[in-house]
């Protein structure tokens, strides 16, 4: 599952998320620069938050929430400044 979100009202800022569930790693980049990566190898969780405190012109906190279904899809949450802004649905 990839997907992207824009932050900001004067600046914008792209967070891209990207989870590969073959291989159970998540990698986030603001702006194309890699700020977080973590790999799971057996066991996923089923919920799952990532926290991004993105201090640029105007600073915001973003929450990135994946909840495991029981097959092969998963919900994703995207909170920008504690409001929920986005909700995906995907593998």
């Amino acid at each position: 599952m990839k997907f992207t979100i824009e932050i900001g009202e004067t600046q914008k800022t792209l967070v891209h998320f990207s989870f590969n569930q073959l291989f159970g790693e998540v990698k986030i980049s603001v702006n194309d620069k890699v700020v977080r990566r973590s790999c799971r190898l057996f066991s996923e969780p089923l919920f799952d938050a990532h926290e991004l405190e993105l201090d640029d012109w105007e600073r915001s906190k973003v929450r990135i929430e994946k909840e495991r279904q029981l097959l092969f899809a998963s919900t994703y949450r995207v909170y920008v400044n504690s409001r929920l802004t986005q909700v995906l649905k995907g593998a």
